[in-house]
Parts: C-alpha cells; sequence; structure tokens
C-alpha cells in the first residue's frame, strides 16, 4: 500500500501568498486557485482588477494540471502542433478543465498532491506566477 502525501491549508496558503508575491512584483491581476490531486478546489483567491473569467479559468487550469500530473504549458503545445485529440480530454474529465499555460502540478516526492492555476495575463506571466507559488511548496 502506499501513502500520499495531502496538501494542508496552510500550505495552501503558503503557496497562494508566494503567487501573490509574485503577481505584486509584474503588476499583475490574476486569479490563483490551488486544487488536490483530485483536482477539488482547495483555495482560490481573485486580485484586484482580475475578471471573473479568470477565476473559473485559474480552477480549470490547476485541475487540468493535477489531473495530468502535467504542466498545462506543455498541453496547450501538443495541442497547437501534434495533438490537437488533446482536446477532447477535458470533455472526458467530467469537470471544467484547460489545457492552457498557466497550470502546473504540486510533486512531492515524485507525487502528484495537487496543482496550482493562474490566470489573467499572458501565458508566459500566468506561468511565471505559478512558478513562484510551486517552490513555496519546497
Amino acid at each position: 500500500m502506499r501513502h500520499q502525501p495531502l496538501l494542508e491549508l496552510a500550505d495552501c496558503r503558503a503557496i497562494v501568498a508566494a503567487s501573490h508575491q509574485a503577481a505584486d512584483q509584474l503588476e499583475a491581476s490574476v486569479s490563483i486557485a490551488v486544487v488536490d490531486s483530485g483536482g477539488h478546489l482547495l483555495l482560490m483567491e481573485r486580485r484586484d482588477g482580475a475578471s471573473p473569467a479568470s477565476a473559473e479559468a485559474a480552477i480549470a487550469k490547476a485541475r487540468m494540471a493535477s489531473l495530468n500530473g502535467k504542466p498545462t504549458a506543455a498541453m496547450e503545445a501538443s495541442i497547437n502542433s501534434d495533438r490537437p485529440a488533446l482536446l477532447q480530454l477535458a470533455g472526458l474529465l467530467g469537470q471544467p478543465a484547460a489545457a492552457m499555460a498557466g497550470g502546473l502540478p504540486l510533486l512531492q516526492d515524485g507525487i502528484c498532491i495537487g496543482a496550482i492555476g493562474i490566470s489573467g495575463m499572458t501565458p508566459e506571466l500566468d506561468s511565471a506566477i505559478a512558478a513562484a507559488g510551486v517552490s513555496a511548496l519546497s
């Protein structure tokens, strides 16, 4: 039997705080979402000026990264090049999930324990802010 580590609320708060710090430096109006390994929302914050749509997109990006254990930017690149069939994956999951840059898995000892999703800016800025959040976990 394998024992899987779980995210705690304190972990989620640290991840979100690090993301806020990066967003402050980049003057970014984004939404930040953290989900568990099953893609269930644990914590979400929409920064001042971030669009309501960015909140839903952040959750969907985090969910996709968590359920696949992969960065969503890589999935988006595959869809845009040689794997358009991956577009069907969101429909198969039975819940909103988006293969758009800005979602990163949260890994502990090689096991995906959840993910962070950022939405509201460019793919590069969303990804950079997500990476700052991931760094708070280690």
